[in-house]
């Protein structure tokens, strides 16, 4: 059995990443970046007004200022500003040659083609050219998740066709003879599968893609069979069930017989020790124990970790220390513990509670939970007020 830091660390040494591929930048969202991009040009790439008013030269003492003419965004000016003269300009367009100040059209009384200044201003209210960025400046680097900011940033860059990492194709097999449909009414000794659904949600918020999902009986030769049916349509495979050491725990053995390598088989976690690795060339596999609470643990803690390798992301780890709002029971392990927990900022602070659960089984525990609280081995339970460590895993 090995340490939960030890699992990440092979994790990400024995996966590799998958090749980029150019994508629309419409179609972009929450992909990963796969090259650095830098300003082609000055940004902005000329001196622009930054405000409504009028442009004119910055040391011009005239009480009065005759309007030259009119400048509006994308229009290029065709005279020059001297002494005695303003243009009118707008938010954006670009400044005549001589003018290095714009005097706000609320700070101007205009009457007959004159300006004069009803307040005195030494803010030249200009954006001036590569204020925000100099041709050849690092923009973004490779690694970065797309979102709203970047997104933007690209089209105004003008790069329509970002290199990134694709969709990562997920195969998914549920073992269990008790396991049946959601939508199926139970008969005694069966449980409603509430896996399929928990990944298919996981793989959407993490830009995984179900190639394929399925229930299977606890049956050796049917798992191997069904699994080996999708060869080479997936990059990451999830088999939940079959983790541990019993009589009907076909895990390892399908991924040996496939010809995986398996890394670790038990990890130093609760909940979510019997949890196996492997790879296959390009090709990554976790046989994940099948009571949903260590479904929903183990991936938040190890199988992410194993996608943002395979999309060319940083690991990522968002823990912090937040008060605990309420104390709740606990009882002391040797293992490293997470457990599902509620985020909420109260009066100024992050506060955390834990949610009910009663064993990894108890589904119930999840539902609200946007961290997890991380609790280290042989841990007491802490008392409320007291700062613990949190990881999120959803929005606060």
């Amino acid at each position: 059995m090995i340490s939960l830091t030890e699992a990440r660390t092979l994790i990400w040494e024995r996966i590799s990443t998958l090749p980029p591929h150019s994508l629309m930048l419409e179609e972009a969202y929450g992909h990963v970046l796969r090259e650095d991009v830098y300003a082609l040009e000055d940004i902005p790439a000329f001196d622009r007004s930054a405000m409504d008013g009028y442009a004119l030269i910055a040391e011009d003492d005239s009480q009065r200022l005759r309007v030259k003419g009119e400048i509006q965004p994308g229009a290029v000016p065709s005279f020059k500003i001297e002494r005695g003269e303003c243009a009118r300009i707008f938010t954006g367009a670009p400044l005549p040659e001589g003018a290095m100040q714009v005097l706000k059209q609320e700070d101007a009384y205009v009457q007959e083609g004159y300006v004069t200044r009803s307040k005195e201003s030494s803010i030249a209210h200009i954006r001036y050219r590569g204020e925000d960025a100099r041709q050849g400046d690092l923009l973004l680097s490779a690694g970065t998740h797309l979102e709203q900011g970047e997104l933007a940033l690209l089209a105004g860059l003008g790069i329509t066709m970002p290199m990134v990492s694709p969709l990562i194709r997920i195969a998914h097999f549920v073992t269990g003879n008790e396991i049946v449909a959601p939508s199926q009414t139970l008969l005694p000794g069966q449980i409603r599968d509430s896996n399929s659904t928990l990944v298919a949600a996981f793989a959407r918020q993490h830009q995984g893609k179900i190639v394929r999902q399925e229930r299977v009986s606890d049956d050796l030769e049917m798992l191997q069979n069904r699994v080996r049916s999708c060869e080479g349509e997936y990059d990451l495979l999830l088999i939940s069930g079959g983790a541990s050491v019993g009589d009907y725990d076909f895990g390892k053995r399908v991924l040996i017989a496939l010809g995986f390598d398996i890394h670790f088989e038990k990890v130093n976690l609760r909940p979510g020790k019997p949890l196996i690795f492997a790879t296959r060339g390009q090709q990554t596999a976790f046989v994940l124990p099948g009571n949903p609470v260590s479904h929903f643990v183990t991936m938040q803690v190890e199988v992410r970790m194993a996608m943002e390798r395979l999309a060319g992301a940083e690991a990522s780890w968002p823990e912090f220390k937040a008060k605990l709002a309420a104390p709740f029971t606990h009882g002391a392990s040797t293992r490293e513990s997470f457990w599902p927990a509620r985020i909420t900022a109260e009066g100024g602070e992050i506060h955390v509670r834990a949610l009910r659960w009663k064993s990894s089984g108890d589904g119930t525990g999840m539902a609200g939970a946007n961290a997890l609280l991380h609790l280290h081995e042989a841990a007491s339970a802490p008392a409320a007020g007291e700062l613990v460590l949190v990881l999120l895993i959803g929005s606060l």
